[in-house]
C-alpha cells in the first residue's frame, strides 16, 4: 500500500510541477519573428567584434565613391546606433510574448511530538502570487506589436545607411567640384596675366592705354583672389569629408578627377512618388508603428479580460492532493483600462499624423529635387552640346585668323576665357545634379 501511495505521489508531483511549469513558461513566437532575426544577424556581421577590435579596409588615396561609402557605412556610428536599436527592439519580441509571472514553489510540514511525516509535508507549485497568469491571446497581442515596432526599427536602419551615404556622396561631390573649379580658375588665370601683360607691352607701342592695362590687372588680382579662396576651401571640404568617413580631418584623400556624370531620371513626379512611397524607409516604418499601435488598442482593450491564478499541492505520501484557482476580474480597474484605451487610441493618431506629415515633406523634397535636376539637365545638355561646341568653333576661328594676320590676340583669349567659363558652369551644374539624385537614393532607399 505504502509502495502504490508513493508511486501515486511521483506521479501526482509530476503532473503538478509539470503544469505549472507549462502554464508560466509560456512564450509566444509571433509569425516572422525568426525570419526577421536571421536577417538582423546577417546585417550585423560587420559589428560582431567590438570597434577597438575591428579593421576596416584601407581607403586608397585615389578613392571612389563607391569604396567611401562602403568605408563609411562600417565606420559610421550612426549606422551601428540605429543597427543596434533594431537588435534592442527584436529582443523585446520574446520579452512580450512571455508569461510575466513565474513558477513558484514552496513546501511545509506539520510536526508532532517533534516529528516530521510524509502525509504532513506538503509540496506545493503555482504562479507567484503577486503577477497573474495572462491568457495565450493577450501574449499574442503583445508578441504581435512587440514584433511591428522592431520591424518599423530595421527600417530606421535602412534610412541611417541611406543617410549615411547621401552625406558622404555630397560631400565628395563638393570637395570634387571645388577641386575642378579651381584647376579652371588656375588655367582663366593663365589667360588674364598673359591679356594684362600684352596690355603693358602694348602701352609703350601706342596701341593699350594703360587704363586697359590696370583694367586687366584688377582681373587677374581678383582671380588670384578667388583662387586662393578655393585653395583654402580644399582642406575645409576634406575636413567635411572625412568627418562623414569617421577619420581625421587632415587625413589625406584626393579629390575626384571629374565630376560624375550621372543623369536625372526619366520617370515623371507621380512616377516616382508611387516608387517613393512603396520604398522609403520612413514611411515604411511608421506605417508599422501604425500597426504596432493598433495592436496596442487590442492589448488594452483585452485588459478587461480578467487573468488567473492556479495552485497546485501534494503531500508526499500521495495521500493529500489539492487545486485550487481564482480568476482576477478587473472591475475596479475599469477608468484605468479606459484610459490605457484611450492613451493607445491617441498614440495611433499621433503616429498617423507623423506618417502624413512625412509623406507631405518627402513629396515636396522629391518634387524640388525633381524640377531642380531637370532644370541642371536641361542647362547641362545646352551648355554642353550647343553652347560650348560653339565656342570652341569660334576660338579655332580666332586662332586661325591670327595665324593668318587677320586677328588679335586677345579675341584669342577672350575665346579661351569663355570656354573655361562654359566649363564651370557645367561642373556646378553637375555637383548639384549628382547631390540631387544622391537625395533621391536616399528617398527611395536604393541607388537610381
Amino acid at each position: 500500500m505504502k509502495s502504490h501511495h508513493s508511486s501515486f505521489s511521483i506521479l501526482a508531483l509530476a503532473l503538478l510541477l509539470g503544469s505549472a511549469i507549462l502554464l508560466t513558461a509560456c512564450t509566444v513566437t509571433p509569425k516572422g519573428e525568426n525570419a526577421l532575426r536571421r536577417a538582423a544577424v546577417k546585417a550585423g556581421k560587420p559589428y560582431e567584434k567590438p570597434y577597438a577590435q575591428r579593421h576596416l579596409p584601407p581607403l586608397p588615396l585615389k578613392a571612389r565613391s563607391r569604396q567611401l561609402v562602403q568605408y563609411a557605412l562600417l565606420n559610421s556610428p550612426d549606422v551601428e546606433k540605429a543597427y543596434w536599436k533594431w537588435r534592442a527592439a527584436i529582443e523585446q519580441i520574446p520579452q512580450a510574448g512571455t508569461q510575466a509571472t513565474t513558477l513558484m514553489l514552496n513546501a511545509g510540514t506539520s510536526l508532532q511530538n517533534g516529528q516530521a511525516s510524509l502525509a504532513n509535508t506538503i509540496l506545493g507549485a503555482g504562479n507567484m502570487t503577486s503577477s497573474d497568469i495572462r491568457w495565450p491571446s493577450k501574449l499574442t497581442t503583445q508578441a504581435r506589436a512587440a514584433l511591428e515596432s522592431a520591424r518599423a526599427a530595421g527600417w530606421q536602419y535602412r534610412a541611417a545607411i541611406f543617410a549615411v551615404r547621401r552625406a558622404v556622396l555630397a560631400a565628395w561631390y563638393r570637395y570634387g567640384r571645388t577641386a575642378a573649379v579651381l584647376r579652371l580658375n588656375q588655367r582663366r588665370r593663365q589667360l588674364l596675366a598673359t591679356s594684362a601683360a600684352l596690355s603693358r607691352s602694348g602701352i609703350s607701342l601706342g596701341g593699350k592705354s594703360a587704363g586697359q592695362w590696370l583694367a586687366g590687372q584688377n582681373a587677374v588680382d581678383e582671380m588670384d583672389a578667388q583662387i586662393i579662396n578655393l585653395q583654402h576651401q580644399l582642406p575645409r571640404d576634406l575636413a567635411k569629408l572625412n568627418a562623414v568617413l569617421g577619420r581625421p580631418p587632415a587625413a589625406p584623400l584626393s579629390p575626384p578627377p571629374a565630376i560624375a556624370v550621372l543623369s536625372a531620371p526619366r520617370l515623371n513626379a507621380q512616377q516616382l512618388w508611387l516608387l517613393a512611397a512603396q520604398r522609403n524607409p520612413q514611411l515604411r516604418g511608421l506605417a508599422r508603428d501604425v500597426s504596432a499601435n493598433r495592436f496596442d488598442i487590442r492589448r488594452a482593450r483585452q485588459q478587461y479580460i480578467p487573468n488567473f491564478d492556479i495552485g497546485l499541492s501534494s503531500s508526499l505520501d500521495g495521500t493529500a492532493q489539492s487545486f485550487s484557482g481564482s480568476l482576477i476580474i478587473p472591475v475596479l480597474r475599469y477608468k484605468a483600462i479606459n484610459a490605457a484605451i484611450a492613451q493607445a487610441g491617441d498614440q495611433l493618431r499621433a503616429t498617423q499624423a507623423a506618417w502624413r506629415s512625412t509623406q507631405v515633406s518627402l513629396a515636396a523634397q522629391l518634387l524640388v529635387d525633381l524640377i531642380a535636376m531637370h532644370n541642371d539637365d536641361r542647362q547641362i545638355n545646352i551648355f554642353q552640346n550647343t553652347i560650348l561646341p560653339r565656342l570652341k568653333i569660334i576660338a579655332s576661328l580666332a586662332r586661325a585668323d591670327f595665324q593668318q594676320g587677320n586677328g588679335s590676340i586677345d579675341r584669342q583669349i577672350k575665346a579661351q576665357g569663355e570656354l573655361l567659363a562654359i566649363q564651370q558652369t557645367i561642373v556646378n551644374l553637375r555637383a548639384d545634379l549628382d547631390t540631387r539624385i544622391a537625395d533621391l537614393d536616399a528617398i527611395f532607399a536604393a541607388p537610381l
